[in-house]
């Protein structure tokens, strides 16, 4: 099988179909414009396709074709190298998904007629089209990509991630403890950081709870209102359907071979081809602050991205419709950046996990 990806824009829209179809594919063609501002992302997508062929053990052959968009001579010419890399029309597929819109539709007018079929991805039903001459047909994707597989096929690195074994061992410390304890886990925090010893007569069975999972209660406090929490809601959603689930994952952005910028997320959701957030705020933050950092970073995530940040607050959810209410600028300003801004999930669990269904699974 030959693979012809048509890169545009939003080059990620390949993945998906190369990921789905790379145990049949022998020969790839990615096709890109010959723009100067382009020739960066063209690079980091080749390198990115490398590594992935080299984690999965897939002898792909791979070559780069520059095009000229707006030249039909070019395009012919591409045409030529599809036909001389596979000679049998029935086994070439093209993934014209984001690519220039001309380039299509030139291929097609000489394509379609020999019996080439043409790939259309559509992101929001993850399921892809195959049009040939006589039909088109509508294919559910089988496979979803695993966090680690996203990251790597965007150029970016996975440099360490918590535990979810650990979550799993102490499920039912970590249940109890915020289920039961979480209003005296503030206060605990408060005891320790102003070195009173209270705590250790106050808070009895929290304190147990946290020994038992083998934490250090002065040394570990900011795990334990941290740490923890993303562990409890782990625990909440791990079992709702989606494809893959990762807790505390630092990436790395490579500037160059040896500088990079790196970022941390605290549960990253993957489900359809889709890979979603959860940042876990337990404590006492600047909201602005943080819906700023986060409306920055969520396109780098993926393209269509939704994200979800919990706090401690009371109030679960507020009407940002409201007229009246001019406190909520940075609820609406979430809100305009894909990013539900959210109160206690301890106080709302099942509003919590009823919105989760809705918002990330649906």
């Amino acid at each position: 099988m030959l693979l012809v990806s048509i890169v545009g824009d939003f080059h990620s829209s390949i993945f998906p179909i190369y990921n789905e179809f790379k145990d049949k594919i022998n020969y790839h063609i990615v096709v890109h414009d010959d723009a100067f501002r382009e020739r960066k992302k063209h690079k980091s997508i080749l390198y990115s396709l490398q590594k992935f062929n080299e984690k999965h053990h897939l002898k792909i052959s791979t070559e780069v074709f520059t095009i000229d968009e707006d030249s039909l001579q070019s395009i012919k010419t591409l045409i030529q190298q599809i036909e001389k890399t596979a000679p049998n029309p029935n086994n070439i597929y093209i993934n014209a998904t984001d690519g220039l819109t001309n380039i299509g539709i030139a291929l097609a007018a000489q394509l379609l007629p020999k019996g080439v079929k043409f790939i259309s991805y559509d992101m929001y039903e993850n399921s892809y089209n195959i049009t040939t001459q006589e039909h088109i047909k509508t294919n559910k994707l089988q496979y979803s990509l695993s966090i680690e597989d996203h990251f790597l096929l965007k150029g970016l690195e996975i440099i360490s991630q918590g535990d979810k074994n650990f979550a799993q061992k102490y499920r039912m410390q970590i249940l109890e403890l915020f289920n039961t304890y979480a209003d005296e886990l503030e206060f605990l925090k408060k005891d320790i950081t102003h070195q009173t010893t209270t705590y250790k007569k106050r808070y009895p069975r929290a304190l147990q709870l946290i020994k038992s999972m083998g934490f250090d209660i002065v040394k570990d406090a900011a795990k334990i209102t941290g740490g923890l929490f993303e562990y409890y809601v782990y625990l909440l959603i791990k079992d709702m359907g989606f494809d893959d689930i990762a807790i505390g994952v630092t990436i790395k952005q490579a500037l160059t071979s040896s500088i990079g910028v790196t970022n941390e997320f605290d549960i990253l959701l993957m489900k359809e081809n889709h890979l979603h957030m959860i940042e876990c705020k337990f404590r006492k933050m600047k909201k602005q602050e943080i819906v700023y950092k986060y409306a920055s970073l969520i396109n780098l995530i993926d393209d269509d991205s939704r994200m979800m940040i919990l706090t401690n607050d009371a109030t679960y959810r507020h009407n940002i419709y409201d007229e009246k209410n001019m406190t909520l600028s940075d609820y609406r300003r979430a809100f305009l950046n894909r990013i539900a801004l959210r109160g206690s999930v301890i106080r709302h669990k099942h509003e919590f996990l009823d919105e989760v269904e809705t918002f990330f699974l649906t």
